[in-house]
């Protein structure tokens, strides 16, 4: 019988949650259990979601802006206690019909992406953790080289904790899974309407892979971040 250590696996949405209450880490060192509520963002970003992989499974001439608008009301939540008050359940609404039809509809996104909305899984030799990732849009770079390729993520939270995230982690991901850094990492913000474009590059990375090595030595010691959860090792027969 012998013992391995325990897989230690950063999840994105999991790390987003944790930025955004930073008392979630003293809750789960104390062994509490976490909060099992949804917030208003999360529902927010689960109806975007739903209703842009609705849009590429549409044939061409059905990707209107009134099949996505149907979309968001279809996915909408009618929770709206969740939110800080009826108008910004109504408001938050309006914006993301608003934002996501300029976004598909104007060029922003692709007209056929490589993946969308995917989870995928990579093993970072070099900070010794799996690292798990939603990628919203994976597309061929038409400017660029015949293997150049653009992440794009539709985001409700776009403040510099959670840019820096998404840059650093997307960064490590691909170099590990693909071997190549993206062409760019675009973030498309579902609030404000904006884009914001960070270029990777070798000089990048290095910091990229700082951050992560931040990140992992900063994790709570908790079975939500590892991929055997309730002991320190495994037993392997």
């Amino acid at each position: 019988m012998e013992q391995i250590p325990t897989v230690l696996r950063i999840e994105d949405y999991k790390l987003e949650e944790l930025l955004r209450c930073p008392e979630r880490f003293a809750k789960m060192k104390s062994g509490r259990k976490r909060e099992r509520g949804v917030n208003w963002r999360q529902m927010v970003q689960f109806a975007a979601s739903h209703s842009v992989n609705d849009y590429y499974r549409l044939p061409e001439e059905a990707r209107t802006q009134e099949a996505i608008e149907a979309s968001v009301e279809h996915w909408w939540t009618n929770r709206n206690y969740k939110f800080h008050s009826d108008e910004h359940y109504l408001q938050m609404k309006q914006l993301v019909k608003a934002h996501l039809t300029a976004f598909l509809l104007d060029g922003s996104c692709p007209g056929m992406p490589i993946v969308f909305y995917e989870q995928m899984t990579t093993y970072v030799d070099e900070l010794d953790l799996e690292i798990s990732q939603i990628f919203h849009l994976i597309s061929a770079d038409n400017e660029g080289a015949a293997d150049d390729y653009i992440v794009q993520k539709l985001a409700v939270d776009t403040d510099q904790d959670a840019l820096d995230l998404l840059f650093h982690m997307t960064s490590v991901f691909c170099m590990n899974a693909f071997e190549k850094l993206p062409a760019r990492i675009e973030v498309l913000s579902l609030q404000s309407g904006r884009r914001t474009v960070f270029v990777p590059d070798e000089a990048s990375l290095e910091r990229s892979y700082d951050y992560m090595y931040l990140i992992k030595s900063l994790l709570p010691e908790a079975d939500v971040f590892k991929v055997n959860p309730g002991s320190s090792v495994q037993l392997v027969m």
